[in-house]
């Protein structure tokens, strides 16, 4: 599968995009767990930008998959899904990006005491690899892939 130069830019600026979150979700780790479940503002900036590099991520999926002419999952975990059977993402990323969506559905879906607090805050300090591994396997795909 080649990829063009215009989804390849796209690509580069969503994980460009996934990274900025992450700088951002790395440095509210040194949060403590009782002053994060007790600062709104704290929990809002984390839950963002953990919602919105999941659906960059997302996204990316998608540009991979309509540029295969694949016909678009029906789930955004089935996306992830999808990359692996096309060796894009191996066993372990593609089964950690699809909780990585479901996490994002709880996100998007919830507000206010409707969101375990105490589960957010697992993710924040041990799920971060989530996005490390995702795009180290799409770069990896995306140098193969670039129509020259």
């Amino acid at each position: 599968m080649r990829l063009s130069a215009e989804e390849e830019n796209r690509i580069l600026e969503k994980a460009e995009y996934i990274e900025e979150a992450v700088t951002v979700l790395a440095r509210k780790q040194s949060l403590d767990e009782q002053l994060y479940a007790s600062d709104r503002e704290q929990r809002a900036i984390v839950e963002r930008e953990f919602q919105t590099a999941i659906e960059a991520c997302i996204d990316i999926a998608g540009i991979i998959l309509k540029a295969s002419d694949v016909e678009m999952p029906a789930t955004n975990a089935r996306r992830f899904k999808e990359l692996n059977s096309k060796a894009i993402l191996t066993d372990e990323t593609a089964q950690r990006m699809q909780n990585a969506a479901g996490f994002r559905n709880i996100l998007t879906h919830n507000y206010g005491n409707d969101i375990n607090n105490e589960a957010v805050y697992k993710h924040l300090q041990n799920e971060l690899e989530w996005f490390v591994l995702f795009l180290r396997e799409i770069r990896s795909f995306v140098a193969n892939s670039v129509d020259e």
